[in-house]
């Protein structure tokens, strides 16, 4: 049987950190009370750090399996 080797530990604080903001600006978008420009800014910063998010746990071998 093949051992699975150990996480990155860069590559779980990276994660960690990138739900953490995700986390924040989700909250944020939800309270609302911005200007339209501010709201769509957070929306395309959510959406980045979502792939980044999606990028990284592929790589690792983390969420949903086919």
């Amino acid at each position: 049987m093949a051992s699975i080797a150990p996480l990155p530990l860069f590559e779980t604080d990276t994660l960690r950190s990138i739900q953490g903001e995700r986390e924040a600006l989700l909250k944020m978008l939800q309270r609302g009370g911005v200007d339209a420009h501010t709201r769509i800014k957070r929306e395309e910063k959510l959406k980045r750090l979502t792939a980044q998010q999606i990028e990284i746990e592929t790589q690792l071998h983390l969420g949903r399996q086919p």
